[in-house]
Parts: structure tokens; C-alpha cells; sequence
């Protein structure tokens, strides 16, 4: 699910970059947003295998936490690409590891897509 949210991601970058000629942090915080919205879902149904019919608390727990890691993101991909001179898409692959690897999958694990009924099962374990 994320090597094909990142190529998404990557698309909408250099679609936004390069043809709407959108500044770095723009391009990158368009393209984690269309990424995201399909790692949203695609992690959902195949990856956490999670098909609770609430879908609008999780979509907005994904929502706030993917918006406070965009802003992060852009940040870096500014310092990187803008600052130091590093091609945007190095610099938007760089910002990807360093912001949504594992910080990210532990959010999505634990907030956002937690597993059901774990709590009360060790509850009455003895």
C-alpha cells in the first residue's frame, strides 16, 4: 500500500511542481494529501484489514494526524529541495522516511486502526 500511495504522491508532486508551477511545499503537501487519501483507504481494507462500519471517526483521526505530519513533511522538503539544493523528488523521499515510516505506522496501528476487542481478551486472561 505505501510504495503505490508514494507513486501517487510523487505523480501529484511533480504534476503540481512542474506544471502548475506550485512552489516545493506545496506540491509536496498536495501530493501527500492524494496519497494519503488512498493509503487511507487502502490501508483500511487490506493492510489493518479493518472494516468497521464507522468509517468517519477513523477517516477523521487519519485526517488530523496525516495534517500535522503534511506540515512536518512540507517543512523538510523545503529544507531540503529549497535550502540545501536537493532535487524535490530526493528531497520528498527523504521527508517520506523521515516522517511517515515509522512514526506513521504506529500512529495508523494504535489511533487510527486499532485492533478490536484485544483490551478485553487480556482482561480475562489469567
Amino acid at each position: 500500500m505505501g510504495a503505490m500511495a508514494t507513486a501517487l504522491d510523487v505523480m501529484v508532486l511533480l504534476f503540481c511542481v512542474e506544471r502548475l508551477r506550485w512552489s516545493n511545499p506545496a506540491g509536496a503537501m498536495a501530493g501527500v494529501a492524494v496519497g494519503a487519501a488512498f493509503a487511507f483507504f487502502a490501508n483500511r481494507h487490506f493492510a489493518f484489514r479493518d472494516h468497521h462500519p464507522q468509517l468517519v471517526p477513523q477517516a477523521a483521526k487519519f485526517i488530523a494526524a496525516t495534517a500535522m505530519a503534511m506540515v512536518v513533511h512540507a517543512l523538510f522538503v523545503w529544507c531540503l529541495a529549497d535550502k540545501l539544493g536537493i532535487p524535490v523528488v530526493i528531497a520528498k523521499l527523504i521527508a517520506d522516511v523521515a516522517v511517515f515510516s515509522v512514526g506513521q505506522l504506529l500512529v495508523l496501528r494504535y489511533l487510527v486502526f486499532p485492533k478490536r476487542g484485544v483490551a478485553v481478551r487480556r482482561r480475562f486472561t489469567v
